[in-house]
């Protein structure tokens, strides 16, 4: 007789745990019986996929793109710290993309006194940039560029 109660509260107990997993694990509260065509619950799990897909935000890095100033400030410092002449050659004609031609003039202001700037002798830009490959010395910044119909630049002023 107790073997039968045994068994029957084991049997009972096992059927509600089945019954709480089975209610538990139903994402939208709906009883399993409603449930039963296999597209219905193919449908609720894309729906439930398509939801939380909306729900997680895209995260975006805002990425700041160089001014021309900066950008050629950066090809300054890889032709004069190249590792070898064909890495500053590189960068030479890189840095060349961003002129209207490589004769384009620049100007090097080597003092600033009482408003009127004095100048290094002019040179080009092939020059300048050859000059910083053979020196490795980059002490100029850009202080202004004059730019052409299409972008380029076409004078270019530093100052040390």
């Amino acid at each position: 007789m107790k073997s039968n109660k045994l068994k029957f509260y084991t049997l009972n107990g096992v059927l509600l745990l089945a019954l709480v997993v089975g209610f538990s694990s139903c994402k939208n509260k709906k009883k399993m019986s409603d449930i039963s065509d296999p597209n219905t619950v193919g449908q609720q799990i894309e729906e439930e996929l398509e939801e939380t897909e909306e729900e997680i935000p895209e995260e975006r890095v805002a990425v700041k793109e160089p001014t021309k100033s900066e950008r050629l400030e950066n090809y300054f410092q890889a032709i004069a710290q190249a590792s070898s002449t064909a890495s500053a050659n590189s960068s030479i004609s890189e840095a060349l993309t961003m002129f209207s031609n490589p004769n384009a003039p620049v100007l090097i202001v080597i003092y600033r006194g009482s408003g009127n700037p004095d100048y290094d002798e002019p040179t080009t830009i092939k020059k300048y940039l050859e000059y910083l490959k053979d020196t490795k010395n980059n002490k100029a910044v850009v202080e202004e560029m004059v730019l052409d119909d299409y972008g380029k630049i076409k004078e270019l002023v530093l100052k040390k």
